[in-house]
């Protein structure tokens, strides 16, 4: 059963602030990336951010995040690698339009790093109170890093979706 919060939860949260955690945010569209960093950054998370799905798994082996906020239909590498990366344990808030994706798969497929999916656009509001859920309610204290040759075999295969320039 995926790991999702329950409204209850949403209506306790202190949105005014003092948040803490670090948070990865994966989206190839600069504009929506950045908006969705600045909300959670102006909450008081940390938040690193990647463009695609290679840079994200290069990030996550490098780095220790709370919670991964992921777009699925990303260049080069898409959200689904990033998600069989990632160890059981990793928690992840999809925010995608699943133009390309069935959600119900997406959340039985990986149903044990899965928090909750969100679908485009998405208020401010709600992914600060899903994401500050995510972080509050995370089974492990960080998302483990995936194993460093992972990283390398997802970054080449990003590599090798690029066209000639």
């Amino acid at each position: 059963m995926p790991r999702q919060h329950s409204t209850s939860e949403d209506q306790h949260l202190d949105l005014a602030g003092g948040h803490t955690g670090k948070v990865l945010v994966v989206d190839d569209d600069p504009a929506v990336r950045s908006t969705m960093a600045d909300v959670l950054r102006s909450h008081g998370f940390a938040v690193a951010e990647a463009a695609d799905g290679a840079a994200a798994t290069w990030l996550i082996a490098d780095g220790d995040f709370d919670v991964v906020v992921l777009d699925l239909s990303l260049c080069h590498v898409d959200g689904t690698a990033v998600l069989d990366a990632l160890e059981p344990t990793a928690t992840v808030v999809i925010v995608s339009a699943f133009s390309a994706f069935d959600e119900e798969a997406i959340r039985s497929q990986f149903s044990s790093t899965v928090f909750s999916c969100l679908r485009k656009p998405v208020a401010p509001r709600r992914l600060l109170e899903v994401v500050s859920a995510a972080a509050a309610a995370g089974r492990c204290p960080r998302v483990r890093p995936i194993a460093p040759r992972d990283a390398l075999r997802l970054g080449f295969a990003g590599l090798a979706r690029l066209g000639p320039i």
